[in-house]
């Protein structure tokens, strides 16, 4: 309730204010004295109504034990007796559906009146499709008959007039209840809200000193000798690949020249054309998938192969071929040492780099960084959502406190909420 308290405000001793707390008294206060004078004032129609049932009920068995006076043709007579009797159908009906209570509290009179007109109302819309035919016969008694049950209805009006009278006053009361209830509710969520804030900076505020501490740690690490150690390793690394890089590159770009006239020779082994040994063919599957791993030996036998003819290439193309064997033959050997050198440093100084402690330490901070910044980020999306809607709820139950002035001056033009 604290905020119902800092929005209304302690209890004055003005006669004219009253404090939020007290309200639902005296609104229950008002709400029996209206009940009370105009229950009764209402209540005191029950005689009258009784009797006019009770009139009715007399007139529709004169109505039904009518015979017609005059000369009128059969026909007629048939017509309007079928007519007469569902008047009276009508009619019997509407006496079943109407019973007096016995309370008169004004809750009770309103049901009352309002089941009461309904029924009423069908009846009649029934009756005077009934009438315009009854009357040619039975004129006197269908006539006094309608007068009846329309007297009902005046009585009806008559009863809910007082309630009608104070109706502005009765709905505030209603309007206020339901009001109290918001603003109730509307004090717990803004409790709730405020609590779910606290909260939130309070975990956001130990997040932020974990961060810090993480960047501190990060930062002391980067300075250490163990990170320098870590950094030279690394650029070592970047070093050594791009060297090997530019080995295969080199492997490549000698055998490259050799891929037409390897290509044929696979051609020719794949269809039988050409026999080669195991050795031979799972040689040149290598070259051409990856030249690297390829064994120069494979070389002298595919410079034999070309000087057979079976590629059935021109003296030109075989020229060439040739000449280009000859140069892997001259520098395959030492390029592939070098690479296969370059490549087991690579293997080392990994294994080195992996063994220094910073490594791990940098990875396990940077990624323990990222987890508080994203909880950080998260935290505060939900703090600015309570945030404002804490702000929306201060706004709606300051429209509830004027809305539930609003219904106390209606009901009495005096009375300030404190």
């Amino acid at each position: 309730m604290k905020w119902i308290d800092r929005l209304f405000g302690k209890r004055q001793t003005t006669l004219s204010e009253i404090t939020f707390d007290e309200l639902p008294e005296w609104l229950e206060s008002w709400s029996r004295k209206i009940s009370e004078g105009t229950g009764s004032e209402a209540s005191s129609l029950y005689p009258e109504i009784k009797k006019a049932l009770s009139a009715i009920k007399e007139s529709t068995t004169i109505l039904e034990e009518a015979t017609p006076e005059g000369r009128f043709h059969l026909k007629m007579v048939k017509v309007a007796t079928s007519n007469r009797d569902n008047m009276s159908k009508q009619v019997r009906m509407l006496l079943e559906n109407i019973t007096i209570p016995k309370d008169s509290d004004i809750s009770t009179i309103m049901a009352f009146h309002e089941n009461a007109i309904q029924t009423l109302t069908v009846c009649l819309e029934n009756m005077m499709k009934s009438y315009q035919y009854t009357k040619l016969v039975y004129s006197e008694e269908s006539k006094e008959l309608i007068a009846k049950v329309n007297a009902l209805g005046r009585l009806l009006n008559e009863l809910i007039e007082p309630i009608d009278n104070k109706r502005n006053v009765l709905d505030a009361l209603n309007s206020a209840r339901t009001t109290i209830q918001n603003i109730k509710n509307i004090s717990q969520d803004i409790g709730f809200n405020e609590k779910t804030i606290k909260e939130s900076e309070g975990k956001t505020a130990l997040l932020k000193q974990e961060l810090l501490e993480k960047e501190k740690a990060l930062t002391v690490l980067k300075e250490s000798e163990s990170w320098k150690q870590y950094i030279k390793g690394r650029e070592e690394l970047i070093s050594l690949e791009a060297d090997a890089g530019k080995k295969e590159s080199d492997i490549r770009g000698l055998i490259l020249p050799l891929n037409k006239a390897l290509g044929r020779l696979k051609q020719l082994s794949d269809s039988g054309r050409n026999t080669l040994a195991p050795e031979t063919r799972d040689a040149l599957n290598s070259c051409l998938s990856g030249q690297t791993n390829v064994n120069p030996e494979f070389f002298t036998e595919c410079q034999k192969i070309v000087e057979s003819g079976v590629l059935n290439l021109t003296t030109e193309k075989t020229n060439k071929i040739l000449e280009q064997i000859k140069l892997v033959l001259a520098s395959l050997d030492s390029l592939k040492e070098e690479y296969q050198a370059l490549t087991q440093d690579i293997e080392k100084k990994k294994a080195e780099i992996s063994g220094l402690k910073s490594a791990g330490e940098e990875a396990e901070l940077e990624k323990g960084i990222a987890d508080l910044k994203y909880k950080i980020t998260a935290l505060e999306k939900e703090l600015e959502l309570s945030k404002n809607r804490f702000e929306s709820l201060k706004r709606d139950i300051e429209s509830k406190r004027q809305e539930l002035q609003q219904s106390v001056s209606v009901i009495d033009s005096r009375v300030r909420i404190s």
